[in-house]
């Protein structure tokens, strides 16, 4: 099997999207790890059962499935909710689990931490404020530079952080990693 640490932990990419179909106001916020009061919302993309409630895929997994008895991972949520739309092209070619739109409120954020699902790997549409001067992501004690309206690889599994100035909006999609979603992350690398 093909490694991800043979790129670098950021890549932009060429992926589809419908950027007319993206209506922030039209989105279901909820809290986003409800246990965590902290100022961040989802709203699902992809679900256990296709519904926008965001339980229980907004919140922290490992502690749900404690909290429940219950032993879902990332790739057990995968129907996509009326929210998915301007996603549909990208969500028929990559296989993808647990997605979300994620909202950092002015001071919302995320502590140093590093996602270490062994079957998946993050890919990253930022949609509003998520350029420097709005939100920083600190990648390996590194600023990461990200544009508006773009597609980029990161490699979670580093420690990472973000912070938001502003209300930052962005897309995170778990891509359940095999040989065929390793070739397409390859073919749409902006840089090849």
């Amino acid at each position: 099997m093909h490694r991800l640490s043979n790129f670098e932990d950021c890549i932009e990419l060429d992926l589809p999207v419908n950027k007319n179909a993206i209506n922030l106001n039209s989105l279901n916020w909820v809290r986003y790890n409800p246990r965590k009061h902290i100022n961040r919302y989802g709203c699902s993309i992809t679900s256990l059962d296709g519904s926008d409630s965001g339980i229980p895929d907004l919140d922290s997994l490992s502690e749900y499935n404690q909290l429940n008895s219950t032993n879902y991972t990332e790739k057990d949520f995968t129907k996509p909710t009326v929210h998915a739309t301007p996603f549909l092209d990208f969500l028929k070619t990559f296989t993808v689990g647990r997605s979300h739109y994620l909202k950092l409120a002015p001071g919302g954020f995320f502590p140093w931490h590093r996602d270490n699902d062994p079957i998946t790997f993050r890919i990253i549409y930022t949609i509003e404020n998520c350029s420097n001067h709005s939100m920083i992501w600190l990648e390996d004690d590194k600023i990461l530079t990200l544009a508006n309206h773009s597609w980029y690889y990161i490699n979670t599994r580093k420690k990472h952080a973000l912070f938001s100035f502003d209300e930052s909006v962005l897309a995170v999609f778990n891509v359940v990693f095999n040989a065929r979603t390793y070739h397409l992350l390859q073919t749409s690398m902006m840089i090849k």
